[in-house]
């Protein structure tokens, strides 16, 4: 299996509600950067707790446009949904196999 992972920085606050299974999506404004950057087929996504070495790594089930939840840290405007799915205890054992 060939994993592409994006990385990505985010507020303590965020991380926390992802680590703990709260927040399902991840949002990303809808800017010529990151269209081209979420352009590419990423299989995981590795969230940074803030500038620490503290990371998850999580599947990532697609990406789509819309309005995200506000509690979840979405404007009001159209931006890019990035669908979260299970956490990886070991993204290694995919990585070593390639």
């Amino acid at each position: 299996m060939k994993i592409s992972i994006l990385h990505l920085v985010l507020k303590c606050k965020w991380y926390d509600m992802i680590a703990a299974g709260i927040k399902t999506e991840e949002y990303r404004a809808m800017t010529p950067y990151w269209k081209k950057r979420l352009a590419k087929h990423y299989t995981h996504v590795c969230f940074h707790r803030a500038y620490t070495s503290t990371t998850i790594y999580v599947e990532l089930n697609g990406i789509t446009e819309g309005y995200g939840k506000p509690e979840w840290g979405a404007k009001n405007e159209v931006t890019h949904i990035l669908h979260l799915g299970k956490q990886e205890s070991c993204i290694w054992k995919y990585i070593n196999h390639q």
